[in-house]
């Protein structure tokens, strides 16, 4: 017998296979519609009693749609979530981006939803309860009871300002996995766990991939919880489909552009577990269901048509070419987004990143689409306080992404293909480094208004909660500097800065790499 787990993550409110980049566009290789497809045609060919359904989250922010739903009445949220209730999903846990918009909306959206929701490690100060839905579920399929745990990255309230984690208390994932796998372990024949957080180190060979911040927990769940026969994995937008630690392990990377999937195989007998195996089916194969085009079809048009409203004119284009020379060389978008950041929080510096590969920048005439393509995520601006020697830390920090390669180009590590949202490039200071040096002694050149940085003076610097708080491994950065959080999200400072300021785009390259 075998029983099926399918699993979908970071979808990010991508529903129809489209990055609104275009209007009326929707030939794209992702999206939950597609999503929709391949679940459909799986239950089809195991049948529904031997498939398990599930999604880790990170669902309401991330997409045009959904930040036009955010804007909309309560309708538009009920319209949203049913689209996922079309999949007729079994579980589902909740991602960090799933409290980008508040308490109140995020509430309102698990009312909404259908399916069950597991959620161990997030509990509510008052009485160290789940805050939503329940820790975990058992399930019978096909007479096979299945154990299932759900947890979600710890690390939310380091990214989060406080009203949105008010009242809630967030645990170690891996110690809550750990407790009620000795709960629940003798009363199933298979257990999962669905997890929206990744891995902290390589699963082969347990080196370490990053700092240990408990933002990712899943190498330590593996190593030391050897109970878990499946675990569906989200939060790093990674592919990956593997078996170890007898564990069969899947990540079906973002917005819907594949489905995790793993076959358990099970004696009727004996109920015992003969052997899994994990695998990805890509969903650019699936036509989109049309049942959740369908659905989709009113909210968006509404989106399309909210997106293209004009809300200012700038002196000059701010474009960006390619998201890749402008890490490198610079850009005049990265120029004007870092203009914004420092009138906001008048620092002397600002840091920030190309956060879309897809992103182009603005033309002269800009409208909402051009500002939710550019900046797609729900961040808050911070100024934070450092000393020149630790912004020098932090600068050779973003420098140890790039390498040479054989032809002697610059480029950047492979390692970090899937992370280039955590470089940052810096401004207006005037900076220059050469990568051939040691990493952590590149930069050869490091000047504000014509001074060199001095190790010893405080500096002001504005950047993103989510690296202010720690986001992205950079050293230095922790809640102690951060002198002030501004309540505004980046969609309202840039319509309120390019409407009211009508600032001048800067086209000078500040910094330079060889």
């Amino acid at each position: 017998m075998e029983i099926v787990f399918l699993s979908s993550s970071d979808i990010h409110g991508y529903i129809l296979p489209t990055d609104y980049q275009n209007f009326g566009t929707e030939d794209a290789s992702f999206g939950l519609s597609r999503v929709g497809s391949v679940i459909k045609s799986e239950r089809a060919k195991y049948g529904t009693n031997n498939v398990v359904v599930a999604d880790t989250g990170d669902c309401l922010q991330g997409s045009p749609l959904a930040a036009y739903v955010h804007t909309a009445d309560e309708t538009a949220l009920k319209q949203y979530t049913d689209l996922y209730n079309a999949i007729g999903y079994d579980v589902r846990c909740l991602g960090n981006h799933d409290f980008n918009f508040g308490l109140t909306y995020l509430k309102k959206y698990i009312n909404y939803n259908h399916s069950t929701l597991l959620n161990a490690n997030i509990l509510a100060k008052k009485t160290a309860q789940p805050a939503f839905g329940q820790g975990y579920c058992i399930i019978t399929k096909n007479g096979i009871k299945i154990g299932i745990i759900g947890v979600t990255t710890k690390r939310v309230p380091a990214w989060e300002p406080a009203e949105n984690v008010t009242g809630l208390k967030f645990l170690s994932a891996f110690d809550q996995v750990r407790y009620y796998t000795q709960i629940i372990r003798a009363e199933v024949d298979i257990l999962a766990v669905i997890y929206h957080g990744g891995f902290e180190a390589d699963i082969h060979t347990g080196q370490a991939t990053e700092p240990k911040t408990g933002e990712n927990e899943g190498y330590r769940i593996l190593k030391e919880i050897p109970e878990i026969d499946v675990f569906l994995t989200g939060h790093q937008h990674q592919k990956m489909s593997l078996e170890a630690f007898d564990t069969a392990i899947v990540q079906p990377g973002y917005r819907g552009e594949a489905v995790g999937k793993v076959v358990v195989e099970i004696d009727e007998d004996t109920k015992k577990i003969q052997s899994t195996t994990a695998s990805l089916i890509d969903t650019k194969d699936y036509c989109p269901d049309k049942e959740i085009i369908s659905l989709c079809s009113g909210l968006n048009k509404q989106t399309e048509n909210w997106l293209d409203q004009p809300i200012a004119y700038l002196n000059a284009p701010a474009k960006i070419d390619n998201a890749q020379k402008a890490r490198l060389q610079g850009a005049p978008f990265v120029n004007l987004l870092q203009q914004m950041q420092l009138y906001y929080t008048q620092a002397d510096i600002s840091a920030t990143a190309v956060m879309s590969e897809t992103a182009k920048g603005f033309e002269q005439k800009v409208t909402m689409r051009d500002i939710l393509l550019n900046y797609p995520y729900a961040n808050q601006l911070c100024r934070v306080k450092l000393t020149g020697k630790e912004l020098r830390q932090i600068i050779e920090h973003s420098l140890s992404f790039l390498i040479k390669n054989d032809q002697g180009k610059i480029e950047f590590a492979p390692k970090y293909q899937n992370l280039l949202f955590n470089f940052d490039t810096f401004y207006p200071i005037n900076y220059q480094a050469e990568i051939d040096r040691p990493i952590g002694q590149r930069l050869t050149k490091l000047e504000l208004d014509g001074q060199e940085i001095a190790d010893g003076q405080i500096y002001r610097l504005a950047v993103n909660n989510y690296r202010a708080m720690g986001g992205g491994f950079y050293p230095v950065y922790n809640l102690d500097k951060i002198e002030e959080i501004y309540d505004k999200d980046y969609v309202q400072m840039f319509q309120e800065f390019l409407t009211q300021i009508k600032p001048k785009v800067d086209l000078v390259k500040n910094y330079s790499f060889k």
